[in-house]
């Protein structure tokens, strides 16, 4: 094996015996899959030949050191049908059958308007005789009569193959719950088959990959991959051969009501059906963990496996702002129109009692207790003699612990700050992830004009998305446009330094299920850029804010206490970058720390099935 730490994004050659191990994502942006990135990383600098496979889009392919990247094409063929080609039924008998039909028709109907458009500006400049004229008028007019009712009969057909399209797309109504429900009860375990037809897509594209890579070890992310695991692992055994599968099911949204019935049968079908193969379960939440191994009733609890970034070496800027040239007074300034005071405080209505304080092991402990847990039953891979061994856990925590990381080289377009036109003097909150509205990026955009001279800059996978442009338009309507920036993803190892140069890393997301119990990917990227926070009293982040004194907590889509709290953390910027290093916690958040018990469920895995390196 290579001997460098498997964390530090390096990896040695692999040897020639090493056990291949599959990352397969799931992800629509490979590009950004941080889990899967470091996961694959992990494994490559631990000596394991390690592929990653995704889906393929428009993006460059990622490239990790020691990784091979194969992208995949998924067409959609099998989901795609259900909206292609709807059933119109009783409620719209006259819907088209297809989409092709639907297309073709619509565009004949709007050229054969703009021909006629244009026939009527010939007959008005081109000179004809009177009888000439008056013959080509009356044609034109009986023209334009036909045009008018083959146009209502062509937006009648068009408007009713929508609403069916529309139906397959979101199959709620009455008829589609009995439809959902017949299936669950005959299909049962295979009802995600019939209800949900993308699964079979996945399948279709990442099943051939999958059988010719012959992996020892899949490391499925996400629910969606976990049945092409399951599957190629079956295929395998009928070969001979024996793959583990290690689901990760770090997707702790599965905690909210899905969006319909169908959907919800769906999720369930599919999850009872491979779940209960994987050979090993891991989360980055220690309560989706305690939720699954009540519901999997497996002797092996998950193993918590937060999603953090690499501990590294602290920007100059981050460390300390007052290189950058910034004043009290820029921050009294931003603080000005919220009429906080220079202390800051505790949201009196968050919602966090001491006892959720206390209890944050959320923070700090809940990873690594879950962790020892799932690895006592992993033993150690037995080198081959004279080859390097493979690391244990302890000696991987140990390493880890010596000293962090170089800081990684921020993009050409250099730090937030430099992207978004700014001096070092200009107060600046930054919000880096998804825009869909329960994120509550609308609360920072509102409280935009009570936060005077203060910039928010927006982080997100696509910058063209129509969310953003109604975030946009909110701020031009509040007259703030010219402070909000909306920038482009950058790679997922130089994103707490692209960050660093920010003033506050906000999280305003609303109280859903999901929000209440994970600490974010987002909230750990701005720890590691050393960034004070803002968030909203969700219980995990809130409490985990509280205990370690790294930021303020405000009420959830509270634009008034949102305000509070910005102010608060704008007057004391240096205390509360302070509280990471005061208190340690970057060196339990931290992916030095979170993989090393990964790699040791790896080898124990690997060592169960006889696959030693």
């Amino acid at each position: 094996m290579g001997s460098t730490s498997p964390l530090d994004g390096t990896a040695s050659p692999a040897r020639r015996a090493a056990p291949r191990v599959l990352v397969v994502s799931d992800s629509a942006a490979l590009g950004h899959d941080s889990r899967a990135h470091r996961v694959a990383r992990a494994a490559a600098a631990a000596g394991y030949d390690v592929t990653l496979v995704g889906r393929a889009d428009d993006s460059p392919p990622p490239v990790l050191p020691g990784v091979t990247v194969r992208r995949v094409d998924v067409p959609g063929t099998l989901a795609g049908y259900r909206a292609a080609r709807p059933r119109p039924g009783l409620r719209w008998p006259l819907a088209y059958r297809s989409a092709e039909v639907h297309h073709h028709r619509t565009a004949r109907l709007a050229v054969r308007a703009r021909m006629l458009r244009t026939r009527e500006a010939e007959l008005s400049v081109r000179y004809r005789p009177l009888s000439r004229q008056a013959v080509a008028r009356a044609i034109h007019v009986a023209a334009r009569l036909g045009h008018v009712l083959r146009g209502t009969w062509t937006r009648l057909r068009a408007a009713q193959y929508e609403a069916a399209v529309r139906r397959r797309l979101t199959p709620d109504g009455a008829l589609d719950d009995v439809v959902t429900a017949f299936v669950g009860l005959t299909a049962r375990r295979r009802a995600w088959r019939r209800l949900d037809p993308s699964l079979l897509d996945l399948e279709a594209a990442y099943g051939p990959v999958l059988d010719a890579c012959r992996p020892h070890l899949i490391h499925a992310r996400g629910r969606r991959s976990l049945g092409v695991a399951v599957r190629a692992a079956v295929r395998a055994e009928a070969a001979g051969r024996t793959v583990k599968v290690v689901w990760d099911a770090t997707d702790c949204s599965a905690l909210t009501p899905a969006a319909g019935r169908r959907a919800a049968a769906a999720r369930e079908s599919d999850e009872r059906a491979h779940a209960e193969q994987a050979d090993a379960v891991v989360t980055a939440c220690a309560a989706y963990g305690d939720h699954l191994a009540a519901r999997l009733q497996s002797a092996r609890p998950p193993l918590v496996v937060l999603n953090a970034p690499v501990y590294a070496d602290a920007p100059a800027h981050a460390s300390a702002p007052e290189a950058r040239g910034r004043s009290a007074g820029a921050a009294a300034r931003a603080s000005a129109g919220a009429g906080v005071s220079a202390a800051p405080r505790a949201t009196a209505g968050a919602g966090v009692t001491a006892a959720a304080t206390t209890a944050a092991g959320v923070t700090a402990a809940a990873g690594a207790t879950a962790s020892a847990r799932a690895i006592t039953s992993a033993r150690p891979v037995t080198p081959a003699r004279g080859s390097a061994p493979v690391r244990n856990v302890a000696s991987a925590r140990a390493e880890a612990m010596v000293a962090p990381v170089a800081a990684p080289p921020v993009t050409a377009r250099g730090g937030v700050r430099a992207a978004c036109g700014l001096g070092p003097d200009v107060p600046l909150l930054v919000h880096s992830g998804g825009v869909a509205p329960e994120r509550g990026l609308l609360t920072a955009v509102e409280a935009l004009p009570k936060l005077y001279d203060l910039h928010a800059a927006f982080v997100v996978p696509d910058p063209g998305d129509e969310r953003v442009r109604l975030l946009a338009d909110r701020a031009g309507a509040l007259g703030v446009a010219a402070r909000l920036h909306v920038l482009p993803y950058t790679t997922p190892e130089e994103v707490p330094a692209f960050l660093a140069s920010a003033d506050i890393g906000v999280v305003p997301v609303h109280h859903l299920p999901h929000h209440e119990v994970t600490l974010a990917t987002r909230y750990l990227e701005y720890a590691h850029a050393r960034l004070p926070v803002v968030v909203s009293d969700v219980r995990a982040m809130a409490a985990a804010t509280l205990a370690t004194g790294n930021g303020e907590v405000f009420r959830a889509a509270d634009t008034a206490d949102f305000v509070r709290a910005v102010g608060a953390v704008l007057t004391n910027l240096p205390r509360y970058r302070r509280a990471y290093e005061r208190s340690g916690v970057l060196r339990q958040w931290c992916w030095q720390t979170q993989a090393g018990p990964l790699l040791a469920l790896y080898a124990g895995l690997l060592d169960e099935a006889g696959h030693r390196a």
